[in-house]
């Protein structure tokens, strides 16, 4: 059977997924853009999504929100205050500050890598969410060095 793929705006596809959580579903989403990365990759890798209390979500946890510019994101919190979230991308070192918990549409609860379904309860991934908001000062650091050595493997 032949895949047919047809692009649209997050916008346009919300009003389906809040569909879908109300029938008590989980959504897979392809990622798009590279603000987190290493973990995710540009229209390779999918997150699912799950419907959530704000209230409940912790430091660590990936939500999908909504800026105030009408944006869709999936970033990494950081800080969690009682009406307020900080939050930052795996590959980004500058802080989102002060994002309304009632912005958060949903949490990851898994995501799909090369074909690999990882749970977010998986130990080796909170490992790795832990180990990678220890290291975000030296961020910069770390991806250009990774940078070098591509280039000296090319």
């Amino acid at each position: 059977m032949k895949r047919i793929t047809e692009e649209i705006s997050f916008a346009e596809l919300m009003p389906l997924i809040e569909d879908s959580f109300k029938q008590g579903m989980t959504v897979s989403i392809t990622v798009t853009g590279c603000s987190m990365s290493p973990l995710f990759r540009h229209k390779r890798d999918s997150v699912t999504l799950a419907p959530c209390d704000p209230s409940s979500l912790k430091r660590g946890d990936v939500p999908l929100y909504r800026r105030d510019n009408g944006q869709y994101v999936l970033h990494r919190i950081v800080r969690v205050l009682p009406d307020t979230f900080t939050l930052v991308g795996d590959a980004q070192t500058e802080l989102e500050i002060g994002l309304p918990k009632q912005n958060v549409c949903a949490v990851m609860v898994g995501f799909t890598r090369k074909g690999k379904v990882v749970s977010c309860s998986n130990v080796l991934y909170r490992a790795y969410s832990w180990l990678w908001m220890l290291l975000r000062p030296v961020r910069p650091l770390l991806f250009k060095i990774a940078r070098q050595l591509r280039r000296k493997r090319s």
